[in-house]
């Protein structure tokens, strides 16, 4: 594992989670239990891989308010360093997520300043500590502008980096990026339709060549219940996903890629980080709030292995 630290790249926000009583129905109020815990796409991760022992530099935006002062103690009694968080008087972002009774999402809405906080010349402050990441994690709650130069940053210095869409409307953000070299993107199908801008009508090979021709390297497609495939050069890997009982589903598909990343450091092949991705979503997927807190890394790797 690398000395150096894994950079992420994205939001930090308090999620306000209302599991419905029964099928939610819209336009309407939905009885429900209300919890509330730590999240935002790359806190999210950071916290996973920190869990797992890696040296993790969480850069985002937090206010100076009660909710800020939260996640800054979540982050450092996780081990997260924030040494190059933007704190400020601007409000900290919250997602709020209301959930059918299984678990999954059946809305949600996100409030942040993150787009306008994080911004270049915010970045180009910290070129230094960013150049010296063994993995730069980026999620697209970041602008336009901030993820198209910190993938031009990551080309430049020859830094691994994958893209996490967070979010269908979000992932549109990456049309017009330049994706050549990019390690790893984590779309769903609607989210790869999105990144290319056009339908092509459930013709999943139609979107993954598209992705390719743009130059990602891997593509790891999330189908949820279904499982999971890697694209990578001529290869195809597929991957059931473990029979679980859902407690809540927000935070599942962060926390795959945190365990991807976390074999990933460890030099494990592709199939292996699928493997420890899917074992980590497990675990999130049975817990309540984004985060598996009792896990570890030899937790992870010995139910990896049980895994087909």
């Amino acid at each position: 594992m690398s000395d150096k630290p894994v950079i992420c790249v994205g939001a930090a926000l308090i999620d306000d989670i209302y599991l419905c009583k029964e099928k939610p129905i819209s336009g309407t109020s939905n009885p429900a239990k209300f919890q509330r815990s730590p999240g935002g796409v790359a806190r999210n991760i950071a916290h996973h891989l920190s869990l797992l022992g890696n040296n993790v530099e969480l850069i985002t935006h937090l206010g100076n308010d009660i909710d800020g002062q939260y996640l800054t103690g979540q982050c450092k009694s996780s081990g997260i360093s924030i040494t190059h968080t933007k704190i400020n008087q601007t409000p900290t972002g919250h997602f709020v997520a209301l959930l059918s009774p299984d678990g999954d999402l059946f809305v949600g809405a996100v409030s942040t300043h993150f787009e306008s906080e994080i911004d270049i010349p915010f970045l180009v402050s910290k070129t230094s500590v960013l150049a010296s990441a063994a993995i730069l994690l980026i999620d697209c709650n970041l602008s336009i502008e901030s993820l198209n130069w910190l993938l031009d940053l990551s080309r430049e210095k020859n830094i691994p980096c994958i893209i996490e869409p967070v979010s269908v409307p979000k992932a549109g953000k990456l049309l017009s990026a330049n994706l050549a070299d990019v390690l790893l993107i984590t779309p769903n199908y609607e989210e790869m339709e999105f990144i290319n801008g056009k339908q092509t009508g459930n013709n999943i090979d139609a979107s993954i060549k598209e992705l390719k021709n743009r130059g990602v390297r891997n593509i790891w497609f999330r189908n949820g219940k279904n499982g999971s495939r890697m694209f990578s050069n001529n290869e195809v890997i597929n991957l059931p996903a473990p029979p679980v009982t859902v407690v809540d589903s927000v935070g599942a598909g962060d926390a795959a890629l945190a365990g991807w990343m976390h074999a990933y450091l460890l030099n494990k092949p592709n199939i292996e980080c699928m493997r420890y991705g899917h074992a980590l979503a497990s675990l999130v997927l049975q817990s309540k709030g984004s985060v598996a807190e009792h896990v570890d890394s030899a937790i992870l790797e010995k139910i990896s292995e049980t895994l087909p």
